[in-house]
């Protein structure tokens, strides 16, 4: 359930203001470099010892990208 409310925030009709926590596995940098294409960023998440756990964030939240 915690999965599917990170979602809604980070996909609703709302500015998104909270990175979005996503565990990614395999070509981490092709993902990513479909994020950015996106406006999206991936970064590590190094508040956390699980390993591949990585905080998207879209647009705004990002410097240099949307508003």
């Amino acid at each position: 359930m915690a999965a599917q409310a990170n979602l809604d925030v980070a996909f609703g009709q709302r500015p998104t203001i909270n990175p979005l926590t996503a565990r990614l596995t395999g070509n981490v940098a092709g993902v990513m470099k479909v994020f950015n294409r996106c406006g999206w960023q991936a970064e590590p998440d190094s508040g956390t010892s699980l390993l591949h756990q990585y905080s998207l964030m879209a647009g705004q939240g990002v410097p240099g990208k949307g508003d």
